[in-house]
């Protein structure tokens, strides 16, 4: 095992700060900066919830239709109740029933 002379542990050798205060003062250094466009993509949308509520519930946002689908039979696969899946500009595209017969029939 190495052994440190007291002489040595003593030196003059200043080390830099420990910190983060130099540099961070510069507008903007926490932020990080999005690649792609600058506006969001619309988003389909899910509703759903654990068991039914009235006047209440959850919701998933999807990228596409299909997405959209598949998180709704994911949810029915759980045992949670799907309400509805609207489109982007906010349409219902299906309702719980038309989900139920599109959806509820599949094998679990």
């Amino acid at each position: 095992m190495a052994r440190w002379s007291k002489q040595k542990a003593e030196s003059d050798i200043k080390l830099p700060p420990l910190t983060t205060d130099h540099g961070s003062r510069a507008a903007g250094w926490h932020s990080i900066n999005k690649i792609g466009t600058s506006e969001e993509k619309a988003q389909w949308t899910v509703s759903w919830d654990t068991a039914r509520h009235a006047g209440t519930f959850n919701t998933s946002s999807h990228k596409s239709e299909p997405e959209a689908i598949a998180g709704a039979r994911r949810f029915l696969r759980l045992g949670f109740v799907v309400y509805s899946i609207k489109d982007p500009s906010g349409l219902e595209k299906m309702d719980e029933s038309a989900i139920n017969e599109k959806l509820g029939n599949e094998q679990l």
